[in-house]
């Protein structure tokens, strides 16, 4: 933002020009900071994942088919077992967060490149 304002002053864009890039660059910043309401809604989902366990264990087999729907996109099942998901979008993020965590702690290794849970 300063660099266009310095240009403005020095006279190398004009004003038009200067309050287009200006709305342009505020607008990208806008886009950039999270919103108050989107850190809510993160701060939400994490309370409601971490007691998943507790809640699954406790709903009827119609809750749990509910809950798995919210959870997840599709959810792929071999011979009775769950054997891989894709979790909503707004979701994915945690499921990120658990394979890494996963992999560092009970792997003792680091992720390779590309190695990451395929959704």
């Amino acid at each position: 933002m300063d660099r266009i304002k310095k240009l403005y002053k020095w006279g190398d864009i004009a004003e038009e020009e200067y309050r287009r890039d200006r709305e342009a660059i505020q607008k990208e910043m806008a886009a950039l900071a999270p919103e108050a309401s989107q850190t809510t809604n993160l701060d939400r989902l994490a309370k409601f994942l971490t007691n998943i366990g507790e809640v699954w264990r406790a709903a009827s087999a119609e809750q749990r088919n509910k809950l798995a729907r919210t959870l997840f996109q599709e959810i792929w099942i071999k011979d009775n077992q769950v054997v891989a998901v894709k979790p909503q979008p707004e979701l994915k993020p945690f499921f990120e967060l658990n394979y890494e965590e996963f992999v560092n702690k009970v792997m003792k290794k680091r992720p390779r490149w590309g190695s990451g849970p395929r959704y």
